[in-house]
C-alpha cells in the first residue's frame, strides 16, 4: 500500500502547508490542543508528515516535540555508557536536587519513543527531569539503537542489557537501591518496558534479583498486526495529528522489515503467554484517548489486569498520542506527570 523510498521516506509527497485537523476527528480534540495545533503544528511538515520527509533530514533536526516545560534543575546531569552485547550503550543519568536515600537512590530505568526510528536521548529531558525531582529518584534514560540502521530486534537487546547493568552494577556505578527499580517508556519506549518487563520475569539469571517494582507504559506499542482494518482505536483516529496511521505503518516498516517478526512477542508483547503475563509485575498504563494505539494499550492493560496483576489504566480524554510531552499546554499532560509520579512513589518500599 506504501513505497518505501530510497530515502527511507514514504512516497506521496507532502502537501502545501497550512495543515489542518482531518473532520473526523477535529470534535473529539480538546479545544486547547486544536488551539495548540494552529498556532505551532499546523506549518511543521517535519512532525505532521514526518513519515514523508527524508530520514536524514529528520536526524539533523532532532526529534523534541513542542509543549513540554522546561526542564527542572538536577543536581546533576551526566552521560554514562552500558555495556551490551553489540557494543556500549550510551545513556543519560538525572540526579535529583536533595540528601541520597539511607538505602541509595530507586531508580526509574526510561526508554524513550520516536517508532524506534526517531527519538535520543535528548527528546525527553523535559519529562525525565520533572520524574527525578517529584519522586527523588535516580532517572536512567536509555539511547538504544535505532532502525532502519538497526532493526528489530535490537532496540529490546539493548533495553534488556541495560537492566540487567542496572542491577548488576547500579549500587556501585550509581549508588543505585536495586530494591527499588522501576522501567518505564512512552510509545516505543512503552513497547520495550513491556517486553524487557517480560523478558526478566522469563529469565532464569534473574531470580538471584529484586523483582521490578512498576512498569509505566505510555502511549504504548503492544501489538504490531494493529491496522485500521482490524482495531477500533485506528479505524476512529486513521487521521488523527501527530501519529496518524500512515505514519505508525511508516515507524513499522522501518523497525520490522521481516513480516514474520510482526507476531514476535519481543515486537508485540500483547501475544505473550497469560503464564507470562501473570508473572509480570504492577503496572500503569496511559493512553491518549484520541490515538491510533489507543485500544492496544488498554488491551494490554486488561489481559495484565485478568492474569492477577495489579494494573491502573488511565485515558486521558481529548487528546493526540503526544500527551505526554504537553504538560505545558494541556491539562492531561500535567495530570499524567501526577499520575505517573505517583504510581512510582507509591511502588518504593
Amino acid at each position: 500500500m506504501y513505497t518505501l523510498q530510497a530515502d527511507y521516506s514514504f512516497a506521496g509527497g507532502i502537501p502545501p502547508a497550512p495543515y489542518t485537523i482531518d473532520k473526523s476527528v477535529i470534535g473529539k480534540l480538546d479545544p486547547v490542543y486544536v488551539e495548540f495545533y494552529k498556532e505551532n503544528l499546523s506549518q511543521n511538515s517535519k512532525i505532521l508528515y514526518t513519515h514523508r520527509v527524508p530520514l536524514k533530514e529528520l536526524r539533523e533536526g532532532g526529534n523534541v516535540i513542542p509543549g513540554q516545560t522546561p526542564l527542572v534543575e538536577m543536581a546533576k546531569t551526566f552521560d554514562i555508557s552500558i555495556p551490551g552485547r553489540a557494543g556500549s550503550i550510551p545513556a543519560r543519568v538525572f540526579v535529583p536536587k536533595g540528601p541520597v536515600p539511607t538505602n541509595g537512590w530507586p531508580c526509574f530505568l526510561w526508554f524513550h519513543g520516536g517508532g524506534h526510528v526517531l527519538g535520543n536521548i535528548s527528546t525527553e529531558n523535559s519529562f525525565c527531569t520533572h520524574i527525578a525531582d517529584s519522586v527523588k529518584a535516580l532517572v536512567v534514560s536509555v539511547d538504544y539503537r535505532l532502525a532502519p540502521d538497526h532493526p528489530f530486534p535490537a532496540a529490546p537487546n539493548d533495553s534488556y542489557d541495560s537492566l540487567l547493568w542496572v542491577y548488576e552494577f547500579g549500587t556501585k556505578e550509581l549508588g543505585i537501591d536495586v530494591n527499588n527499580i522501576t522501567v518505564g517508556g512512552s510509545s516505543a519506549g512503552g513497547n520495550l518496558a513491556a517486553v524487557i518487563s517480560h523478558k526478566f520475569v522469563n529469565d532464569p539469571k534473574t531470580s538471584k534479583y529484586p523483582p521490578i517494582k512498576l512498569q509505566v507504559l505510555i502511549v504504548p506499542v503492544t501489538d504490531c498486526t494493529a491496522d485500521a482494518s482490524n482495531t477500533e482505536s485506528w479505524k476512529e483516529f486513521e487521521f488523527t495529528p501527530q501519529l496518524p496511521a500512515e505514519k505508525m505503518l511508516w515507524y513499522r516498516t522501518l523497525y520490522l522489515p521481516n513480516s514474520e517478526d510482526l507476531v514476535n512477542v519481543e515486537a508485540s508483547p500483547l501475544f505473550y503467554s497469560d503464564e507470562s503475563f501473570a508473572k509480570n509485575p504492577p503496572c500503569i498504563v496511559a493512553v491518549a484517548e484520541c490515538d491510533v494505539l489507543k485500544s492496544e494499550g488498554i488491551k494490554y492493560g486488561e489481559k495484565l489486569r485478568k492474569n492477577g496483576v495489579k494494573t491502573d489504566i488511565n485515558i486521558y480524554p481529548g487528546m493526540p498520542h503526544p500527551v505526554m510531552v504537553m504538560d505545558g499546554v494541556t491539562e492531561q499532560g500535567r495530570q499524567l506527570l501526577k499520575d505517573v509520579s505517583t504510581a512510582i512513589k507509591n511502588s518504593i518500599v
